[in-house]
């Protein structure tokens, strides 16, 4: 009979890590489509295809203020029924843009969408990991991870074939769709996470809470450096010709899928640091590809991808330790708006170190070198919050092999 009840949990929730995996796809693709989407957008606004980088910064605005304001908040408030309504909101605010050819009110209707995207996976992680056992936390991390890779290898590729042979309104609505498919499945399967009390074991922002609240936008601040050049990167430095980009970013998206579900078993088999140090090895192997002048688009996207995925995994399974189980949500909602933070910061530092947008040898050696130094710190931050934690009374949360 245990056997029977285990084998019935687990199943119960890889459905529910399937679900919120699912969520995390639409509210990534719904951010992450607007960019490309909107050199399809633009005539019809009267802007040039420029002004994406307007678009993208109101909705990272809105999941900034979001993110924080929901660090004192969010706990109160029923976290199904929360994350319920955030997907009606969003899907309806998509559906909203294409009824408008005004682009002061797209930029508003992508803030609201930022605040909203900004709450919603602080949420529906917090429901998946209070809901898990502790030597499953890192599979199940994994799970939601990998919703980012599946964007790259199929979410995408369709909304752009869709704007291509249907219209960018088409594309949209069928974001808007998915943000209304999920709402059954959160009705129906994602378990109630009720209420806490304000006062109850209540999360203060402190240097060391913030700490571990920055670890995984520290992490991902490197390979930001790099995604707004990896398309010309690939085709002037790594020998890549552009009818070839579509099946690279797919192998590219594999790598990182397959990179994320496999470091997420290994957390349960070995340490953090152990797997921090080889990821980040790998990460920096990668980047090299490119300085030393190697014509291999393939080898450098496959190890990219695929280490930097691992590297978040890694930070992942160590931060997640840190909250209780009821300051969970705010703590989440932190750190997404802290990713977002750091995101919009490398964005623009990428864009400094390149200066009059011009990838010379000697400005991208330049971006590579301060890629690599900034990631070469994570396997030292992962020490340093291990000891954090050790020093902490023992919690029932705690990973195993920590």
């Amino acid at each position: 009979m245990p056997q029977v009840t285990q084998m019935f949990n687990h199943k119960t929730l890889m459905r529910i890590a399937i679900i919120i995996a699912f969520i995390q796809f639409t509210n990534a693709l719904e951010y992450m489509a607007l960019t490309p989407v909107f050199s399809f957008m633009a005539e019809a606004f009267s802007v040039p295809v420029s002004f994406s980088g307007y678009v993208s910064g109101m909705y990272t605005l809105g999941a900034v203020i979001s993110g924080v304001a929901a660090f004192y908040w969010i706990d109160r408030f029923d976290k199904k029924r929360f994350l319920m309504q955030n997907m009606l909101l969003l899907g309806a605010l998509t559906f909203a843009s294409t009824f408008t050819t005004n682009f002061d009110t797209l930029l508003a209707l992508r803030f609201c969408a930022g605040l909203v995207g900004g709450t919603t996976m602080g949420v529906g992680m917090s429901i998946l990991i209070n809901d898990s056992p502790v030597n499953m936390r890192g599979k199940m991390l994994a799970t939601v991870i990998a919703s980012f890779s599946i964007v790259s290898i199929v979410g995408m590729p369709s909304i752009l074939f869709l704007c291509t042979h249907y219209g960018w309104h088409i594309s949209l609505w069928s974001i808007s769709f998915l943000c209304l498919l999920s709402l059954p499945l959160i009705a129906l399967f994602i378990p109630r996470d009720a209420a806490q009390s304000p006062a109850k074991n209540k999360l203060t922002i402190d240097a060391q809470t913030l700490l571990f609240a920055s670890c995984n936008a520290l992490v991902q601040f490197s390979p930001m450096l790099i995604i707004p050049i990896l398309t010309p990167l690939m085709i002037h430095h790594l020998g890549a010709q552009q009818d070839q980009l579509p099946l690279l970013f797919l192998s590219g998206g594999i790598a990182g899928y397959l990179s994320t579900k496999i470091t997420g078993v290994l957390t349960s088999r070995f340490s953090a640091l152990m797997l921090a140090t080889i990821s980040t090895l790998l990460f920096v192997v990668s980047l090299l590809i490119p300085a030393m002048g190697y014509h291999s688009a393939v080898l450098f996207i496959t190890l990219f991808l695929g280490a930097s995925y691992s590297r978040l995994v890694s930070s992942s399974s160590v931060t997640i330790q840190y909250p209780a189980d009821e300051q969970r949500a705010s703590f989440s909602s932190l750190q997404a708006a802290i990713m977002s933070l750091i995101t919009t910061l490398a964005f623009f530092l990428s864009s400094l170190l390149l200066p009059d947008h011009s990838i010379t040898a000697q400005n991208l050696d330049r971006l590579l070198a301060v890629c690599a130094l900034a990631a070469t710190g994570f396997p030292l931050m992962v020490m340093a919050l291990q000891k954090k934690l050790a020093k902490r009374i023992p919690q029932p949360d705690h990973f195993v092999n920590d």
